[in-house]
Parts: structure tokens; C-alpha cells; sequence
């Protein structure tokens, strides 16, 4: 079977898919990755062959290369798999008959998550206005046929027949809304990773290990704060500021706090006995594997609602930014590492993550969907 998979160019909505384009490869099949011409490094590691199209900082005209360099060779394959923000994949996949699947990086959308990612003031917030949303859409959309006018709504109300979800069930946010035969919760995205160099060495020392991920700007205040709060105190900090932060901004650095542009998530978390994280699924996912108890600082777009869905599964606390001086913070570190609850409910969650399809899972599924539509 040959596939092509279509996404665009957003970390989070990339890096769980590069194992299931593995696992689809190990099954004899062949798979093309469509991406901007700067990700064919990224896509290297998948194994799947890449194909570019233009970047563009505008979401619009990124859907609208992407749409196009799709529409130039999809005949020649047998199955089409997007992204979730790539809301014409249906349409275009309809149009040449082929079967296809979507795929959502977070957790599935239906109207009233939509409604609370708008109004987070993130990236999504400016479609609070229908008219804009509509404009957009009508823009990308031209002579597509469309159950709705606006893109938000048509990725909610025009569903293709199958769907993988990165998370759990038990994580999903009004979860009944979504059918087990049209929905696939496959949980987080585990496979082997390339390591950068770390050179961090394990004490007998508790690890804290801070990151707001890589789309927060400043943050200038609150990494000092964190400094401040373990300045005395025999733990060993581990901070990734991102790589366009300027080190040099911050005073005062004891010996136990390490600073980074960036590290190896997945293998700083084995270590960490709490996470201080701004809430993006990608982290929140990779903490409950490694059974990382968290502090969330959520800003926009689904943060607020992971933090929502982190504090009801009870594996962390929510704090917010307004009040994250060095005593809060330090205090909800303290509280989070020593809740006994909070621990058994990550073991628990460590085991449904398990037992999960994984990636392995949605390699089956797909392939067992295209021999059900042909």
C-alpha cells in the first residue's frame, strides 16, 4: 500500500507520527511525507520518502501549498492520511477516491473544546469573530465543497470515517462524544529517539526539571524565580530556556541549577521526580509515560484545557502564571512530589498507556481500514 501523509509544519502535530510512519513501513508499506522543504531532515527519521512544498508564516497560504503539492501526485497512491488542521484532507481524498484517515495530535475536537481554544488567547483566538473565520476558510476552501463555512467547524461537523487520537480515552475530554468505531485512541506516541548530547550527571540529589516548551516568549521573571526557589535547597534543578533565550539575562545561577538551550525530553523525565511544564501535549504525554508527576503553567490555545485534564486524573497541579513567584512555585513542586494519591494514579495511567494500541496499533488499524474500503 502506498500512502501519503500530509501535515504541516507545527512540532507538536509532527513529532508523534514519525512512529507510526515506522511501524506503516515495517508492514511493507510505502509512505511519502509531505512537509515543507526545511522539515526533510525531521522526516529523515521516519524512513518514509519526502516530499516538499513552500513554507509560509501565514496558516492559510501553508494549507493552501500543501493542498496543492497533494493535489500534483495523490492518484498515485492508495490511502491518505492528514493532520487535523489540514481541514480540506477529506475533501481532497474524496475528490480522488481515496480512503483516508485523520490524525489529532492532541486530543479530539468537538464544539465546546473549540470554543475554550479560542477563547485561551492563543493562536486560534483571532476566529472568535465568524467573519474572519469564515473569510479564511472561504480563502483556502475556493470551489471545494464544504459542509460548513467555517474551517473550525468543518473539523468538527465532517469527520472522516476513521481517526487516531494521541492520547487515552480516560484523558479525552468529553470523551462519549466520540465513537470507538470512528475514533481510535491510540495513546502517547512511544518509539525510539534520536539523543542530543546531555551532559547532566545524576546525583542522590530529587530532580526538577523546568521547560515551557518552545513557543513561549521572555519568561525572564519566572525561570529567576525557579532559580531563587531551589537556590538553597539540596535538589538539582534542570531548566530549558529554548534556544533563542538569552542565558545571560539571568543572575546568580548556583551550582544545583543547570540551564539549557534545550535536552533530551524523554530522558531528562526518566530522572525528574517533578516536571514544571507550560501544558503542551507533547510534554504532558511524555511525563505520563515516564510517570512524571507535573506542575502545569498553561498559557493558550489546549494548555488550560491539558491542565483541566492532568488535575482531574489527579497526576498534578495546576499553577497559575499571575502567581508563580519562588514560594508558589517552590510549594507546588514540594506538594506534587510528596502526594502519595498522585503517584499511584501515574502507575495507573502508566499501565493503560501500555495496554494502549500505540503506534504499532494505528499501523494495524490503518491497513485493516484500506482493505475494508477497496
Amino acid at each position: 500500500m502506498k500512502i501519503l501523509f500530509i501535515n504541516l509544519p507545527y512540532y507538536g502535530h509532527v513529532v508523534p507520527t514519525i512512529g507510526l510512519v515506522q511501524e506503516l513501513i515495517k508492514r511493507g508499506c510505502e509512505v511519502t511525507y509531505l512537509m515543507p522543504f526545511d522539515w526533510k531532515d525531521t522526516i529523515a527519521d521516519s524512513g518514509a520518502e519526502f516530499y516538499g512544498y513552500k513554507n509560509h508564516r501565514q496558516l492559510s497560504e501553508q494549507i493552501k501549498n500543501a493542498y496543492a503539492a497533494a493535489e500534483r501526485m495523490i492518484e498515485e497512491f492508495d490511502f491518505v492520511i492528514y493532520e487535523q488542521f489540514f481541514f480540506i484532507g477529506k475533501h481532497l481524498a474524496e475528490k480522488y477516491h481515496k480512503p483516508v484517515a485523520r490524525v489529532f495530535t492532541a486530543p479530539v475536537t468537538n464544539k465546546r473544546l473549540m470554543e475554550e481554544f479560542i477563547a485561551s488567547k492563543g493562536p486560534l483566538s483571532i476566529f472568535k469573530h465568524k467573519w474572519i473565520a469564515r473569510a479564511f476558510t472561504k480563502d483556502i476552501a475556493r470551489n471545494i465543497p464544504m459542509k460548513t463555512d467555517n474551517w473550525l467547524d468543518e473539523i468538527i461537523q465532517n469527520p472522516p470515517g476513521l481517526n487516531l487520537v494521541y492520547t487515552l480515552r480516560e484523558y479525552q475530554p468529553y470523551e462519549e462524544e466520540f465513537p470507538d468505531e470512528q475514533y481510535k485512541f491510540l495513546g502517547p506516541s512511544i518509539y525510539e529517539r534520536k539523543s542530543c548530547r546531555f551532559d547532566f550527571v545524576k546525583s542522590e540529589s530529587p530532580v526538577v526539571y523546568i521547560s515551557l516548551g518552545t513557543v513561549i516568549k521572555g519568561a525572564v521573571s519566572f525561570f529567576q524565580n525557579c532559580i531563587d526557589a531551589f537556590r538553597f535547597e539540596n535538589i538539582d534543578v534542570i531548566i530549558s530556556v529554548g534556544q533563542k533565550f538569552d542565558v545571560k539575562k539571568l543572575k546568580n545561577i548556583p551550582s544545583n541549577v543547570h540551564i539549557y538551550k534545550s535536552v533530551p525530553q524523554l530522558d531528562v523525565l526518566k530522572m525528574a521526580d517533578v516536571f514544571v511544564t507550560h501544558g503542551g501535549m507533547n510534554s504532558v504525554s511524555e511525563a505520563l509515560v515516564c510517570g512524571t508527576p507535573m506542575v502545569v503553567i498553561p498559557f493558550v490555545s489546549d494548555q488550560p484545557v491539558n491542565a483541566r485534564c492532568i488535575e482531574k486524573l489527579g497526576v498534578g497541579k495546576k499553577l497559575e502564571y499571575s502567581i508563580a513567584n519562588a514560594n508558589s512555585i517552590k510549594n507546588a513542586i514540594f506538594s506534587v512530589a510528596s502526594d502519595d494519591n498522585m503517584k499511584a494514579n501515574l502507575a495507573k495511567m502508566q499501565r493503560l498507556i501500555t495496554e494502549a494500541p500505540g503506534n504499532q496499533g494505528g499501523a494495524e488499524v490503518i491497513i485493516q481500514y484500506h482493505n475494508e474500503q477497496t
